[in-house]
């Protein structure tokens, strides 16, 4: 796990350019630092030291060739034993990386289990070949500088220091993000800084610059069994664990007593003759899944460590993060996520996790909210008979507020997909509309960012969260979080081999009216302890209306939305009433105030 810099020029290339860059990325990779310079290609990389901790230093050249690579390659020594026929000089994952690329050129990226960017330079040929993984587990930016150089890094805030990146406030992406509380993963703040989506490449030539997709979600459902689909489940799940515990450092996991994470854990220590590391987090009484974390570590016999952050510098974290994500970012538990990772630092290099679980397997309740939908006839007139009802007696019949929210998504939604996307809203059109003063707010259209003509049913919600949701959302904030403490973390459930076998089961398997997460239970519920099992889904975020009421958030605040300032100046239909709300629209706006001003962004 690194960070890796690139600049390239047709002509003649900048000095120190890749230096600065390298300097702004030193968080990523604590433990090592180099930079080549091959004809007008300057490669960069700050390293943190998980394969071949003497022989594996960056960037890399094999020939002709030199590589920056981020992330890691888990089934490296399978590829190495077919690549026989090259000599290598060292144990590393980057070296075979190269050997890959020589041997099957773009066709390398079919045969990686991993999760990746990285930017191959062909000094002969004059060409560049960058890529990133599936979901975009690690990130990769790129812009074009007004002088014709290309530049590519980890993390936005590297391109900024290369100096030849303005950094222009894109309102469209502003918008976007007011929506859905995140960038989308097609998308950056800036609109002068771009970003290699993933499953994406990236190939220069003559500077011409081509970015094609090279991998497809593809839900192609089988036929089969529950029993069948639990036992290929495990079997992949714990094959993919094992694949990802390869290091020659310590690999812990985090536990937060959910049934992701908690599966994860047992199939580590299957493979482990020691106890593993585990690491989990509460928030005192508000927020507290401890008790079902250690009730995981003490089946297992982790060597378990907690922390617990009932008491936060909210408003000094709240700053401190706009400086670590370099684009605005409204999810709560970017928080707990941050001090979790600074905390398992101190232990271990590498933290395995459950991302991706709720997105593969239907653990969100949005799923079934959406299903149902699918299933109702009926339209408006029967929704808002329904929906006054529920008002009256939601107290006493929940099953009737549920049906009346679900045939309200089919009277407004009836596409599976934006019914999905309905549940991501944090600000609806009427009021992004009148946050930009009136006019139309200028948004994209996820519809046309991400199509799904292709896929049916409720897949086509659990579409707009893989595509959207788990890399734009849930992957930044772990990156960023993590990477910020030099800290490598790694998702079992995102191994490819795992997503096109779950990508392959039938929705009912799935979800099924109440019942969530249904193949998942089948193949690992043996695996829980009593405590987790008919468990509902738990969210990781902070307690924001909490948050929102301490004196520090309160001052921050006032000074965020004060008028003359940034926030007001994007958006000047802001009024005071608005900076007194205690709810999630108001955090995304002072995550917004906040970012503006940390990174001083003309507006």
């Amino acid at each position: 796990m690194c960070g890796i810099a690139l600049a390239l020029n047709a002509e003649a290339l900048p000095s120190g350019v890749v230096g600065r860059m390298v300097n702004a990325l030193s968080h990523r990779g604590p433990d090592a630092r180099g930079e080549e310079a091959r004809g007008n290609c300057a490669l960069g990389h700050t390293r943190l030291s998980i394969i071949d901790l003497t022989t594996g230093a960056q960037p890399m050249q094999a020939g002709r060739r030199s590589i920056t690579f981020n992330g890691e390659i888990y089934n490296y020594r399978e590829l190495r034993s077919e690549l026989r026929h090259h000599e290598f000089r060292t144990t590393s994952d980057t070296e075979v990386l190269l050997a890959a690329y020589e041997e099957w050129g773009s066709g390398m990226l079919d045969r990686l289990r991993g999760m990746f960017a990285f930017a191959i330079w062909d000094d002969a040929a004059r060409t560049l070949f960058a890529a990133r993984d599936l979901f975009g587990e690690k990130p990769l930016f790129y812009a074009t500088a007004a002088d014709g150089t290309l530049l590519l890094a980890s993390e936005i805030k590297a391109l900024l220091a290369s100096g030849l990146v303005a950094g222009k406030l894109d309102r469209t992406s502003v918008d976007a993000y007011l929506a859905l509380g995140y960038v989308p993963p097609d998308r950056t703040i800036y609109s002068d800084v771009q970003t290699l989506p993933p499953a994406h490449a990236l190939t220069w030539s003559d500077g011409r610059l081509d970015v094609q997709r090279w991998w497809t979600p593809r839900f192609e459902t089988q036929r089969m069994s529950l029993d069948d689909a639990g036992e290929r489940l495990y079997a992949a799940v714990d094959r993919a664990v094992e694949r990802q515990m390869v290091a020659d450092v310590t690999v812990g996991a985090f536990l937060s007593g959910g049934l992701d994470s908690s599966t994860i854990v047992a199939l580590m220590q299957r493979h482990n003759e020691r106890p593993i590391k585990t690491f989990a987090v509460g928030f005192g009484s508000i927020i507290n899944e401890l008790p079902y974390a250690r009730a995981v570590a003490t089946r297992y016999r982790t060597e378990h460590h907690e922390i617990d952050l009932a008491e936060l510098p909210v408003a000094e974290l709240v700053e401190r993060l706009a400086g670590v994500y370099d684009e605005p970012f409204a999810d709560s538990s970017n928080i707990p996520t941050y001090l979790i990772c600074e905390f398992a630092r101190r232990d271990v290099k590498v933290v395995l996790s459950g991302d991706g679980g709720d997105e593969l397997f239907g653990g969100y309740g949005w799923y079934s909210s959406v299903q149902e939908a699918m299933r109702m006839k009926g339209g408006r007139l029967r929704w808002l008979a329904l929906r006054a009802a529920s008002v009256a007696l939601r107290h006493r019949w929940q099953a009737l507020a549920r049906h009346s929210h679900a045939l309200g998504l089919r009277a407004r939604w009836p596409d599976p997909f934006a019914a999905t996307v309905a549940q991501h809203i944090t600000l609806r059109e009427p009021e992004r509309r009148a946050l930009w003063g009136g006019a139309a707010p200028p948004g994209a259209s996820l519809a046309g960012a991400f199509p799904s003509n292709d896929v049916h049913g409720l897949n086509r919600g659990f579409h707009f969260d893989l595509v959207s949701y788990l890399p734009g959302d849930i992957l930044v904030k772990v990156d960023r979080a993590a990477m910020a403490h030099g800290l490598e973390t790694r998702a079992p459930f995102l191994d490819r081999d795992v997503v096109e076998l779950a990508l392959s089961f039938p929705e009912t398997l799935k979800v099924d009216g109440a019942r969530s997460k249904i193949v998942m239970r089948e193949a690992f519920t043996k695996l829980w302890p009593e405590e987790l099992h008919g468990r509902g889904k738990q969210g990781f975020g902070g307690p924001v209306p909490v948050w929102l009421r301490r004196p520090d958030v309160r001052a921050l605040t006032q000074k965020i939305f004060a008028p003359g300032g940034r926030l007001h100046a994007l958006l000047p239909g802001i009024t005071s009433e608005m900076a007194t709300r205690n709810d999630l629209p108001m955090w995304s706006l002072l995550t917004l105030g906040v970012w503006l001003e940390r990174w001083q962004v003309k507006v």
